[in-house]
């Protein structure tokens, strides 16, 4: 019995940590494509406009 308390222990602080991580890689993804949305509507602006001649 005790070790079975042990091994759900463990695999309950395994699955917190593992959470965590997924949590704090979903943030990072959705800074990451909100900077690519970002860069990627400034690229379209200035693709759209008209060069001046030099």
């Amino acid at each position: 019995m005790y070790w079975f308390l042990l091994f759900l222990g463990v695999v309950a602080v395994w699955l917190l940590v593992l959470a965590l991580l997924a949590r704090k890689l979903w943030g990072q993804t959705k800074a990451l494509t909100r900077e690519l949305a970002a860069a990627s509507s400034k690229l379209q602006e200035a693709q759209s406009r008209p060069r001046s001649p030099a």
